[in-house]
């Protein structure tokens, strides 16, 4: 697998879908029925598949992420080649409250550090993006990101 097997819940609520990757692989119900009982390999790797498929897609579509503690906050914008970042630190502030950094950097308080850079991927892009959303970013939209870039 690229990427995780989607979860029983993932899978219920894109069932229309799967149903639909199987017809389009030749499978039809009675049969998918068969190979879950007679070659439950073969139905993990179809599963594995259409699970890499569905995350293929969103990762192509992420644009923003973002990951927030208490003391940092980071915010990425995804594009295709390179990957933007703002980070806030500070002691005083809770990063973790959207309306209290907007006061924050409005109103210039001391004890906010805002940093920014640019980098290439490491790896491919949507691969990348993955590792970031397991080790706990959160996709997000351009507000926040652009805020900030307009700050800086």
């Amino acid at each position: 697998m690229k990427y995780r097997r989607l979860t029983i819940d993932e899978l219920k609520e894109l069932e229309q879908e799967f149903i639909q990757f199987l017809i389009t692989n030749g499978i039809e119900g009675k049969d998918w029925e068969k190979i879950k009982k007679d070659t439950p390999k073969e139905a993990d790797f179809l599963v594995d598949t259409f699970s890499d498929i569905v995350q293929q897609k969103v990762l192509e579509g992420v644009r923003y992420l973002e990951h927030r503690g208490r003391n940092e906050a980071r915010y990425f914008e995804c594009n295709a080649e390179e990957i933007k970042l703002i980070a806030l630190t500070s002691r005083d502030v809770d990063l973790m409250d959207v309306d209290a950094i907007k006061r924050a950097v409005h109103n210039s308080v001391s004890g906010i550090e805002i940093y920014s850079g640019v980098k290439k991927y490491s790896k491919q892009r949507e691969l990348e993006l993955f590792s970031m959303i397991q080790s706990g970013c959160n996709m997000t939209d351009e507000k926040f990101f652009l805020l900030l870039q307009n700050m800086i």
